[in-house]
């Protein structure tokens, strides 16, 4: 009873009414995530401002997890503000408040030196009909530079007494063009640590991880080469490459070649056993629907001068048809090595296939299908319940519809099915969502959740609630929720799990492109109780417009 009074008081101090205004929602999806960025596109972004908080549909819920920090006509690049992992085809939406006039800032995206994002518009000539020749427009090298310092502790608190605490910090640095030049500098390195562990040089070396670490200059106007350890944006499935990189672009047409290590899958060191090498090719149209790009990929990887794998990988993303986006990608294993004897049959590996379909305004379709392996996380922030949930459900079919009830009500229904042949029962969850972007009265949003799970091993249920608030003008962002977990374990070699969760975060933001976030969540068994706490320091630092 205490639990539950404290709960309802909790949520009256943060439903404190305000001025009411109206909103708008404007909707769009994660197109490419990279280390540390999020590009998300929109049919416009006319309304959106840097600095701007956008929400992402993310574990059967919409939750504030992106921060703007440029805008481009059709696009946006944020930062992340969770460490849960964001797919790319991710949901994203923002809140518009009609009554207020957005003035959009125009600030283009980061000029970053990526071949397949460098367009140059030809001068308007005085008529169509005259033989003008072209003149080219000089190159603009003015030095950019964008970075982050953060400091973050997490921590358990059990009365079991597993408790545990966590530092880390994180540096990222990215400098374009450097004195006006060629040349562009970009890092990312984190370092964490548990509390309590003997300090050794084999835990140092596991707590300090290099993400990115890389020179790349231009020679001439299409080609760029990059040195060290570096992500390719048309292999990003590959992950980081350490290594050199070229990439080049004749028009709509991009290619590029790459060769050096892996990083070692056990600690994300340097190892120079891990040869790999390959190349690319990749196109590019838009119309005014929308993009259309494909890209094919190959490379082989070795483990001490032998053939490891040599693999293919297919990926086509599809939006010049009005109102309809189709996403593909696969990948093939090219060479087998089974009992000493070698193979090149093409093996299929990995598929992914999303189709989104969008008739009018107030309604969308969503389905995709899912084959891809399975995530190596070398960190993550996820409980028990939420791995669990996300071990069962990111592979299999998976059908979603997208409903605008009214003005402020949008409702979400997801169903997703699963079947394994070494399985005895098929994997099923249905998921329903019901939004509230306005509460009468209030200036604040509300989600009410349930998530209906069936597996072979367990099934249960999960309800939620969730209440968004912005206070002071946008200087505190501030999120409320409860979640109610009853799960049946079908062995019984495991106890039943029925939890009452109830988390609260709070994220501050000053001009001074600081912030602070804290977070706590609390979980309450029968029989015992433990809570998290995630608290992060952020300091962005970029040069003058």
């Amino acid at each position: 009873m205490n639990k539950q009074r404290i709960f309802i008081l909790l949520f009256v101090l943060f439903s404190s009414i305000l001025k009411a205004q109206e909103f708008s929602r404007v909707e769009g999806k994660v197109s490419y995530v990279s280390i540390q960025q999020v590009y998300v596109r929109f049919e416009s972004t006319k309304n959106i401002q840097v600095k701007d908080t956008l929400e992402i549909f993310l574990q059967n819920t919409w939750k504030k997890a992106l921060l703007v920090e440029s805008i481009s006509s059709k696009s946006c690049v944020t930062i992340p503000l969770t460490k849960e992992t964001i797919p790319i085809g991710t949901p994203v939406a923002f809140q518009l408040e009609i009554h207020e006039k957005a003035t959009p800032l125009g600030i283009a995206e980061p000029d970053r030196l990526i071949v397949a994002e460098a367009k140059l518009e030809a001068p308007k000539l005085a008529s169509p009909k005259e033989d003008v020749p072209k003149v080219e427009v000089p190159i603009e090298r003015k030095q950019t530079f964008d970075g982050r310092i953060s400091v973050s502790t997490n921590g358990s608190r059990d009365i079991a007494g597993r408790d545990f605490d966590r530092i880390r910090s994180t540096f990222s640095f990215d400098i374009n063009r450097i004195n006006g030049g060629r040349t562009s500098f970009e890092t990312y390195v984190i370092y964490s640590k548990r509390l309590g562990e003997n300090q050794n040089s084999l835990t140092n070396s596991d707590d300090f991880k290099i993400y990115s670490l890389a020179l790349s200059h231009e020679v001439g106007k299409r080609t760029i080469v990059s040195v060290g350890r570096k992500l390719s944006l048309q292999m990003a499935n590959m992950g980081a490459i350490d290594g050199i990189q070229v990439e080049t672009k004749l028009k709509k047409i991009g290619f590029g070649a790459f060769g050096g290590t892996r990083p070692d899958q056990n600690d994300y060191g340097f190892n120079p056993n891990l040869i790999q090498f390959g190349g690319f090719i990749a196109h590019e149209i838009e119309n005014k629907q929308g993009p259309m790009q494909s890209s094919l990929a190959i490379a082989e990887q070795k483990n001490q001068a032998a053939t490891d794998r040599r693999f293919a990988y297919f990926q086509h993303n599809n939006s010049l048809i009005k109102n309809l986006n189709f996403f593909y990608s696969v990948e093939v294993d090219l060479y087998q090595r089974i009992d000493s004897v070698a193979t090149n049959q093409i093996n299929l590996t990995s598929t992914y296939v999303s189709l989104r379909y969008k008739p009018s305004q107030r309604i969308s379709f969503t389905t995709s299908y899912d084959n891809r392996r399975n995530v190596i996380y070398y960190e993550t922030y996820r409980s028990y319940l939420d791995q669990l949930i996300n071990q069962e459900t990111r592979q299999g079919l998976r059908l979603q519809v997208n409903y605008k009830v009214s003005k402020f009500i949008y409702a979400n229904g997801s169903g997703f099915y699963r079947y394994q042949s070494n399985k005895t029962e098929p994997t099923k969850n249905y998921v329903a969502n019901l939004s509230f972007s306005q509460l009468p009265g209030l200036k604040a949003m509300l989600n009410l959740n349930a998530n209906w799970m069936n597996t072979y091993y367990f099934n249960g249920t999960i309800y939620g609630v969730t209440l968004n608030k912005d206070l002071f003008n946008g200087f505190l962002s501030t999120e409320l929720s409860y979640r109610k977990v009853d799960y049946t374990f079908v062995d019984k070699e495991q106890p039943n799990m029925l939890q009452d969760i109830i988390s609260f975060s709070a994220n501050m933001y000053t001009k001074k492109r600081t912030s602070l976030m804290l977070s706590y969540e609390g979980t309450f068994e029968p029989t015992v109780n433990y809570g998290r706490y995630y608290i992060t320091l952020t300091q962005r630092f970029r040069n003058k417009k």
